[in-house]
């Protein structure tokens, strides 16, 4: 909604700059760049100034900043903020650039020095209010209060709140112009402005309804009812004027007042995308409208794209990619690549040459290439030693090229793996992003996502020349970026890492996309059924357990239910009211048997919804379900599944065995599971040489009743159950940084308890606790982690202000070694598995990979073969101090297999 009042009046919106500033700082704990420039303000600061401005619709606006801004008040009292300390070493290079974001904002600054941006509002909405204008101050800090009248008026965003002053009268029963008396009679710590001791909100509001304001109220002393507060009154008489002084606002500075200057203007879009390239605040960027003019684009910058229309003007753009001998390929699709026709393809060669290939637009009079013209021209130069194909997610492109008989040569380049390599933490590695970090390009969009949604329309009903500039920029981007994504990768020491694990798992990871798995429905849907009905019993229950009927998928009332009714204790609170986590519920269940129960409904509930409803839609008319692996999903280097997620079905539960039960391999073939064992425990050992667990190892021994028999200093034959169990909890929490009060949640004991449990562990087993500290000083001292490979995380958290994002960054810093190993491990065994059974004339076939566990297919004669044959690759893939240890198994069910 414009800010406008009624009458016409121009509004003017002044922005308390520093308010935003610290309540961005403190709202947004961590935030840094890839660079480990600390962010949090600056993104924080950019968000609410960017939803203000679209919110209110200013006609007129500025920004206020602080400036030295003690030095006035600190005449008059010299111990005015004396004891505040200066603002946190990780803001304070935030400063400059939030400024850099006030630029591009194109929003005037005003300041003065020696005095607040309070006092800058103050005298600026004066003058404003007198020339006419209606003003709106945004601002968090009640002090503003004072300013308040019929044409000046507050707004806090964080809150949504306005005040105006009837506001005022109601919230504090106090006037606006009243509120500079009430801030000094109650004074303030944080500031050293002094108080007049005894007296407190209640009683300085009726003070001030009573006697009006300070003055009339020094005047009339005598008329005090209350004897002690009288005294005080009278004893700090010119404490109290003196901090009326240092509370109220001046309006009278000599700030420039041309209003004509403050009128808003637009976002420098072009410099605004740099910046928020720079910064990698990559979603603002996408939330930015798209550019509405080509030379701001990578096309405009470049040469116009050539639509190839026949495959004779596909051949002389691939004849002179030959001559050049690099070609770039970027699909055009929608949805899920296995699953999505391909509708073009964007090309690009060296000096900048760009091309798009329409194949499948629903337009009037469009005839694409068939499948056989594109398969003989383009063959031959994916066929050719001397061609380098560069692409953004070859995987993609991989899959949607199969169909057509096409298959991407080995060596391909994927600058969207090359980024990640550089910096796993980032989330995306969208092309449109690094075009814009890196090259200081905005590609053009290939058209209006949302417009084309409310049509029912997409990709391919658009005409070859509408796309054809987004898909050959694209391709010119990817061409662009690789020789620096390559020259960044090997002086990281990365170059290994690209070439022989993570390009070459894209084949890989395509095939087993391409298999699938099959899954038995008509199982599938009779465990839902019988889920289905444990869940109405479950519900039965909890009816009966709360007294009540409610919805227990509402979490305020099943707060109501625990807090209100059961009158159980507030264990913790969020911003909505008092916490229903699944931690929360646990420890409550020590006293009432409800949440014990909700626990139960919502592990099941959420199993129903995620896999016995969900997958169903998701087979194929063969039978099976196809999941989408993501080489770039995590910051350690495990792969991530999706659409469905495969890796989150649980194995230590009933429930969870019987959906895997549902996974079946096809008649006549044996599905077997090939899962390391104690994987990231092995690899433990061998990074901290720790005698101890090397022995054990080294033995073949039970590594949980060794611990448990050093810790608890008994033989291995007399360790307890409970006793391993701990021993156990310790042994693979130790990896991810466990503490003592992690270890006492987890196995409810007393923290005490858990921490001699730990003292006791390290006593026995130095080598780790070295291992641990030496790993987090030299990610201090380096600013990241790698893996026995390579593979590396940047750790900018290790010095953060927030202890609990430090202690965090601290456990990732233990834990991505380990796990990332365990990672890079699993990857180079799917390469030599792939190979061996290809080279052995196999028909087996690998379907999934879940965490540290490859899932295959077999003929049944092929079984055993290929079950050795598995063995044998993943145990000797990497030589280690402790042998790798791999269970195998086979069945019919995934289930039977593992």
């Amino acid at each position: 909604m414009a800010t406008q009042v009624p009458g016409e009046k121009p509004c003017l919106v002044l922005i308390d700059a520093s308010g935003f500033i610290f309540r961005a700082y403190h709202a947004i704990i961590s935030l840094s760049t890839s660079k480990g420039v600390p962010t949090n303000a600056v993104y924080g600061f950019t968000r609410m100034m960017l939803k203000t401005l679209r919110d209110l619709e200013p006609s007129h606006v500025a920004l206020a900043f602080d400036k030295d801004s003690r030095l006035g008040r600190q005449k008059i009292d010299p111990n005015y903020k004396a004891n505040r300390e200066g603002p946190p070493d990780d803001l304070i290079p935030q400063f400059a650039l939030i400024r850099r974001v006030v630029d591009v904002l194109d929003i005037p600054i005003l300041e003065m020095e020696g005095w607040e941006a309070d006092d800058v509002i103050g005298t600026l909405a004066a003058k404003a209010e007198a020339q006419g204008f209606s003003v709106l101050v945004v601002t968090g800090d009640k002090d503003f209060i004072q300013i308040v009248d019929e044409h000046i008026r507050l707004f806090d965003p964080m809150q949504d709140k306005h005040t105006a002053p009837e506001d005022v009268r109601q919230r504090l029963g106090i006037e606006p112009s009243q509120m500079r008396d009430y801030l000094a009679l109650i004074g303030d710590a944080i500031d050293n402005v002094p108080k007049v001791p005894g007296i407190g909100p209640k009683t300085a509001v009726e003070l001030i309804r009573e006697f009006g304001d300070v003055e009339n109220l020094l005047a009339r002393l005598d008329e005090v009812k209350k004897p002690k507060i009288r005294e005080a009154l009278r004893a700090n008489q010119e404490t109290l004027r003196m901090a009326k002084q240092l509370v109220t606002f001046k309006t009278d500075l000599p700030v420039e007042t041309d209003f004509h200057k403050l009128i808003r203007r637009p976002i420098k879009e072009d410099e605004a995308r740099a910046l928020f390239s720079e910064l990698e605040f990559y979603k603002l960027i996408q939330e930015m409208p798209a550019p509405t003019t080509l030379p701001q684009t990578l096309a405009a910058s470049r040469v116009e794209p050539e639509i190839l229309r026949t495959a004779e003007a596909l051949g002389v753009f691939l004849t002179r990619a030959r001559t050049e001998g690099r070609l770039a390929l970027i699909p055009a699709f929608e949805g899920l690549p296995l699953t999505s026709p391909l509708v073009g393809l964007g090309l690009a060669i060296a000096g900048g040459a760009t091309a798009y290939l329409p194949l499948l637009h629903r337009v009037l009079g469009f005839e694409g290439l068939s499948p056989d013209a594109l398969r003989e021209q383009l063959l031959p130069v994916l066929a050719a030693q001397e061609m380098r194909i560069v692409g953004h997610d070859l995987k993609a492109l991989t899959l949607l090229l199969g169909p057509l008989g096409l298959v991407l040569p080995q060596g391909a380049d994927d600058v969207e793996l090359l980024s990640y390599l550089l910096n796993p933490s980032r989330r995306e590695h969208a092309l449109t992003d690094l075009a814009r970090e890196r090259l200081r390009l905005e590609l053009p969009a290939p058209f209006d996502a949302a417009q084309a949604r409310r049509a029912g329309t997409g990709l391919a009903d658009r005409t070859p020349e509408e796309v054809a500039f987004a898909y050959g920029g694209k391709a010119d981007a990817a061409l662009q970026l690789l020789e620096a994504l390559w020259s960044e990768v090997e002086t990281a020491g990365l170059t290994k890492l690209a070439r022989e694990m993570e390009m070459p798992l894209v084949a890989v990871l395509s095939r087993m996309e391409r298999t699938g798995i099959r899954v038995d429905l008509q199982a599938l849907q009779g465990i839902s059924r019988h889920v289905d009905a444990q869940c109405k019993t479950l519900l039965v229950k909890i009816e009966a357990q709360a007294g009540k009927a409610f919805n227990v998928n509402s979490n305020a009332q099943l707060a109501q239910v625990l807090y209100e009714e059961l009158k159980l204790p507030v264990l913790k609170r969020n911003k909505t009211g008092p916490s229903t986590d699944a931690d929360v519920l646990e420890k409550l269940a020590e006293q009432h048997p409800l949440p014990s129960t909700v626990l139960e409904y919502r592990t099941l509930s959420k199993l129903k919804s995620t896999y016995l409803d969900a997958l169903g839609p998701l087979i194929d008319a063969t039978g099976r379900v196809h999941t989408t692996y993501n080489q770039t999903g995590t910051a350690t280097g495990r792969l991530s599944s999706s659409d469905p997620n495969l890796q989150n079905i649980p194995i230590r539960t009933e429930i969870g065995r019987e959906i895997r039960r549902a996974f079946v391999a096809d008649p006549g073939w044996l599905l077997i599971s090939a899962d390391y064992s104690q994987i990231e425990l092995r690899l433990l050992a061998h990074v901290a040489e720790d005698p101890g667990l090397l022995d054990a190892f080294g033995k073949d021994e039970d590594v949980h009743t060794r611990t448990a028999a050093e810790v608890f200093a008994v033989s291995p034959a007399d360790v307890l159950p409970e006793q391993r169990r701990v021993a156990k909890m310790v042994n693979f929490g130790i990896a991810y940084g466990l503490s003592a009060h992690g270890l006492s949640t987890r196995l409810k004991i007393p923290v005490e308890e858990a921490r001699s449990v730990i003292q006791r562990y390290f006593e026995r087993y130095g080598g780790i606790r070295r291992y641990l500290d030496e790993t987090i000083e030299k990610a201090r001292r380096t600013g990241s982690v790698e893996t026995l490979f390579g593979r590396r995380r940047l750790m900018t958290d290790l010095h953060s202000r927030n202890r609990n994002v430090a202690q965090a960054a601290e456990r990732a810093a233990i834990n991505m070694p380990i796990q990332g190993t365990a990672a890079d491990l699993i990857k180079l065994a799917m390469l030599k598995v792939d190979s061996e059974l290809t080279r052995a004339g196999l028909h087996a076939r690998m379907l999934l990979q879940v965490h540290d566990e490859l899932l295959f297919e077999a003929p049944e004669e092929e079984a055993t073969r290929v079950e050795q044959l598995v063995r044998e690759c993943m145990m000797g893939v990497a030589q280690f101090k402790v042998p790798l240890k791999v269970d195998v198994g086979m069945g019919h069910s995934w289930a039977d297999a593992h």
